[in-house]
């Protein structure tokens, strides 16, 4: 009875591993949206927007292709799939002067595939 017990325990566990380290596809894309940050006349930082419980988490994404690196982007929702890196950015506003002035630092990801959603 302990062996059989034993022997399911281990395969869960084993299935439960095996599930957690498959690689990642475009069915676990996460729905996100590209936001433009105005940090002073003429200059923009693009970052992604994703849902969470309170509200939404914002990080900058070291590898945007200029794709999506557009004014005209602010609010388009995509689909992407990333990792998150151990560096931050530092995202800037315009000042009274129009002078770059820090506004928030967020968590840095590297894009590993991202589309637009409908």
């Amino acid at each position: 009875m302990k062996t059989n017990l034993l022997k399911c325990v281990l395969f869960t566990t084993l299935a439960i591993s095996l599930t957690l380290c498959t690689k990642t596809s475009d069915s676990n894309s996460i729905e996100g949206k590209i936001k433009v940050y105005v940090c002073s006349r003429g200059c923009y930082q693009y970052l992604i927007s994703i849902p969470s419980t309170s509200s939404d988490t914002i990080f900058y994404p070291i590898n945007l292709s200029d794709e999506y690196k557009n004014a005209n982007m602010d609010g388009v929702k995509i689909k992407i799939t990333f990792d998150f890196l151990n560096s931050t950015t530092q995202i800037y506003a315009p000042s009274a002067t129009d002078a770059p002035i820090p506004l928030i630092e967020v968590k840095n990801i590297n894009i590993k595939n991202i589309k637009k959603s409908k």
